[in-house]
């Protein structure tokens, strides 16, 4: 295609490719932010619905009048948070997520008329991007305490 401008003739035809070449790699920068955005937002959704449901269910399991909770207990709470069953079996939730990403601690706490005790599961996830150059170094940190309303025994 030719065009006049001023007196000359003018060749116009590749402009396209070039500004396309140009363009390319941002928005391919811009494609691979929004996938590894989303990818680390799915996997802290995951990780947070696992450590709640695992302090729900120590929330509702056994607790000794000392404010301990079994190691039973305690074991059945990492593996729902790691496989999302208490029994530990099948694939985990996420890859790498070992027993040792997983805290439980318990505290005791006066309430009005006697001890309260509180039960709160945490979890330290390093996460693993997609692309090496984005989110590089970074740790998911989940944590949630609940009320204890499961039984105390005595002991």
């Amino acid at each position: 295609m030719l065009r006049l401008e001023r007196g000359r003739v003018r060749r116009t035809e590749g402009n396209e490719l070039i500004e396309f070449a140009l363009v390319l790699p941002l928005l391919i920068l811009l494609l691979a932010g929004t996938v590894e955005f989303g990818r680390a937002f799915y996997t802290y959704n995951i990780l947070t619905k696992s450590v709640r449901s695992a302090a729900r269910y120590l929330s509702a399991s056994q607790v000794s009048l000392s404010g301990d909770v079994s190691a039973v207990h305690v074991e059945r709470a990492r593996n729902l948070a790691r496989y999302g069953n208490v029994a530990g079996t099948g694939p985990l939730l996420l890859p790498n997520l070992n027993a040792d990403n997983i805290t439980v601690s318990n505290v005791a706490v006066p309430g009005p008329s006697n001890l309260q005790f509180h039960v709160t599961v945490a979890a330290d996830y390093p996460y693993t991007p997609i692309f090496r150059f984005m989110l590089s170094g970074i740790n998911f940190r989940p944590k949630v305490t609940m009320e204890f309303v499961g039984v105390i025994t005595g002991a």
